[in-house]
């Protein structure tokens, strides 16, 4: 039976039911990939928020079979501990999560068979926080980033402690950052226009994953989506940045704007602005 995209994005109690699922060999994480029509074609990483709603990022994002889909799951909780915020992190709790999402890669690469063309990044609301992150470390392995809504940022300052800015990003994560890489990287920002406060977390010192300067960016998902575009516009990334009409803080919406940017770049042979193998050597 056909899953309708309206009826994809009510969440269920498994957020991956449903769906193609694997788990990661030797491992006990999941993920979902959905493999395009044509073999080669684009591969696009799915980062779910903390609704994990993964069925509305499969069902909205896959372009009608033109891309293939991996949605990686990160459980909100292990072992009885609330994990729920710690891959937006990228590390918590002992879990690596840049090295676990290389592995999930790794792996649905091999399952697809056939290389795709590019790789592109679409992350939402705390995903979003998880694909910027996530892409400050791995830009050389992508080819497009789409971040939506995200409820926090890392601005590209080194006199600024991680994770608001990049001070101590190789203690804190374990790897250097691909900062020239990102810097050709294109990258598109979503927030809804009448997204502001609701559902926010406080990052207070203090708190978990608390920081000084947590607040650096701004109050808002607006504000923050805004101080990330000057930042990366700052340094010459090809950014763009949009803000979606009466829209507040809802997945839909954005997977709609997204879409519409995937499609755009399915007509350019490269979302770059340099080839893969030229961002991997800079």
């Amino acid at each position: 039976m056909t899953t309708s995209r309206s009826e994809a994005c009510h969440s269920k109690p498994d957020p991956l039911a449903g769906l193609p699922v694997y788990q990661l060999t030797d491992a006990p994480w999941r993920y979902a990939l959905q493999r395009a029509v044509t073999p080669g074609a684009p591969l696009l990483i799915a980062a779910h928020g903390s609704d994990r709603n993964i069925r509305c990022l499969m069902a909205g994002l896959g372009l009608e079979g033109q891309v293939s889909v991996l949605a990686p799951l990160f459980p909100a909780e292990i072992d009885g501990e609330n994990t729920g915020d710690d891959y937006k992190f990228l590390t918590a709790g002992g879990a690596d999560y840049l090295t676990l999402m290389d592995l999930i890669l790794a792996e649905a690469l091999t399952r697809l068979g056939a290389a795709p063309r590019q790789i592109w990044l679409f992350g939402f609301s705390g995903g979003a926080q998880f694909a910027q992150r996530y892409a400050l470390f791995r830009a050389a392995q992508l080819d497009g980033l789409i971040l939506a809504a995200p409820g926090g940022v890392t601005l590209l300052r080194e006199d600024v402690d991680w994770w608001p800015g990049l001070r101590g990003a190789v203690q804190a994560v374990g790897a250097e950052p691909g900062f020239e890489a990102l810097m050709t990287l294109r990258t598109a920002i979503l927030v809804g226009a009448q997204d502001r406060a609701a559902g926010m977390v406080s990052r207070a010192v203090g708190t978990k994953f608390g920081a000084r300067d947590a607040g650096l960016a701004g109050e808002t998902r607006i504000d923050k989506a805004r101080a990330l575009h000057r930042s990366l516009s700052a340094h010459g990334a090809p950014v763009t940045y949009a803000e979606l009409p009466g829209v507040g803080h809802k997945l839909a919406p954005c997977i709609e704007a997204a879409a519409a940017i995937l499609r755009d770049w399915l007509t350019k042979k490269e979302a770059s602005t340099l080839s893969k193998s030229d961002r991997r050597h800079r």
